[in-house]
Parts: structure tokens; C-alpha cells; sequence
């Protein structure tokens, strides 16, 4: 399987906070069954330039590997990208290119955490329209509660853009149902643990998958695993 977005980059942002973490975040997905991870760590436009945020990125990966090297430990197979949030005038940013994940023409694109409007949603639709790059829409389950009242999230749907939702929305005991729900009416086209240290918020993107062959059958995790490795190019 595929985890579309995780922040195992050692010092980063709020993920891990040292290669020995990061080891152990890949070494506990591999154990999962997870192939390949998407390295998606924060990219704020107020904190960071893309230069500056690519030769941090760089320098981080840099120190993983060599400690992988060194562990001689097996771990998925890793992809370079970010996890982009949102801000106004987004779709006309000039490098906005090099934010996408690599190999292809996909952003992974963080919301905004409130009631959006519609300027919002009209610049992500113009996302796609100005650059030809195609937005995936990071953890869709993270928003919900502040669209209610809303037809926002049946508007953001409609664009027909990749939808992520977090593993933590299907393992929960309230939230299950939900995902589950999303997942069996095709809402979902690929998951992702967003996992940030080996605490409150590990690399536990196994155990959904678990929970999504036992409700909804195998040939749905299949169908999800090749959908993401579809939209890698793999």
C-alpha cells in the first residue's frame, strides 16, 4: 500500500524530530505492509520561500538517507512532495511547479480551517486551470465539521479532484462509520497515516487498511492501492 502523506522528514516542521524517529516511523510502516511513502512536510508561504523550503527538504533527506544506509533497516520506498496550505493567490504562484509531488503533476493541497467561501474554492478550482497541476485534497475528513450548513464540500467533489482522507478517520471508534461510508460511495481515492512522530499521531496506516478489508472487502483496498499508484505513476 501507499501512504499518500506523512512528515517522517527528520526537523521538518511538527513531524519527526530526529532521524532515529524517522527510522522507526519507516520501520513501522514497512512492518505494516505500506511500499512507499509520500514525504509531504508543511509548506507555509509565511515561514518559507520554495527555495528555501527545497534546500531544507533536500538537507533533510539527505541525513535520512544516510542513516537508512547505516541501519541497514527496510523501509518503503520514499517520494518527495509537501503538504501545501492553502493561500489567496495560490493559483498564481510562480513556483508553485516545484511544490509538487515528484514525478508528477500533483499537489497535495491543505485547507483552510474554517467555513470556506467562495473565493476560496474557485482559486483551487483555478489551481488546475492556471497550471495544469491537480490538487489533492489532504486529509478532506479534517474539514467536515466546518462546512456544515454548507453545499462546500459537495462543490469541492464536483471538481473531481483526488480526495485524501486520514487513517486516524477510519480507525476511530465515532469517525469509522463515516469513512467507511465515503470510502464504499468512491469519496476517497487514497489514504494517508499524516503521521508525525510515534506518539499521539504514529504510522498506523495498517490497521485501516485492516478495517477497510473487513467492512468493505479486499478488492477495495486493492482498487485504492492501485488508484494511488495510478496517480504516482507507478
Amino acid at each position: 500500500m501507499i501512504d499518500f502523506h506523512s512528515h517522517f522528514l527528520p526537523k521538518m516542521d511538527d513531524g519527526s524530530k530526529s532521524c532515529e524517529m524517522s527510522l522507526e516511523m519507516l520501520k513501522t510502516s514497512y512492518d505494516y505492509g505500506i511500499g512507499t511513502m509520500v514525504a509531504t512536510p508543511h509548506f507555509y508561504i509565511k515561514q518559507n520561500s520554495a527555495a528555501r523550503f527545497l534546500e531544507r527538504r533536500k538537507e533533510s533527506f539527505s541525513r535520512l538517507e544516510e542513516a537508512i544506509a547505516d541501519s541497514k533497516e527496510k523501509v518503503p520506498d520514499i517520494i518527495l512532495g509537501a503538504e501545501v496550505y492553502y493561500f489567496r493567490g495560490i493559483s498564481h504562484y510562480d513556483d508553485i511547479e516545484k511544490l509538487k509531488i515528484s514525478g508528477t503533476d500533483l499537489l497535495l493541497l491543505e485547507m483552510p480551517f474554517e467555513q470556506w467561501n467562495k473565493r476560496v474554492l474557485d482559486e483551487v478550482e483555478a489551481i488546475h486551470e492556471e497550471t495544469g497541476i491537480t490538487p489533492v485534497i489532504a486529509h478532506l475528513d479534517r474539514y467536515l465539521d466546518y462546512q456544515k450548513g454548507t453545499d462546500n464540500v459537495d462543490r469541492l467533489l464536483d471538481m473531481g479532484f483526488p480526495i485524501q482522507i486520514n487513517s486516524e478517520f477510519v480507525n476511530g471508534f465515532f469517525t469509522r462509520k463515516k469513512a467507511i461510508e465515503m470510502i464504499t460511495d468512491g469519496v476517497v481515492d487514497v489514504l494517508g497515516s499524516d503521521c508525525h512522530n510515534m506518539d499521539k499521531r504514529r504510522p498506523d496506516l495498517g490497521k485501516s487498511l485492516q478495517i477497510i478489508e473487513k467492512k468493505c472487502g479486499a478488492d477495495t483496498v486493492d482498487n485504492i492501492y492501485k488508484k494511488s499508484r495510478q496517480l504516482l505513476g507507478l
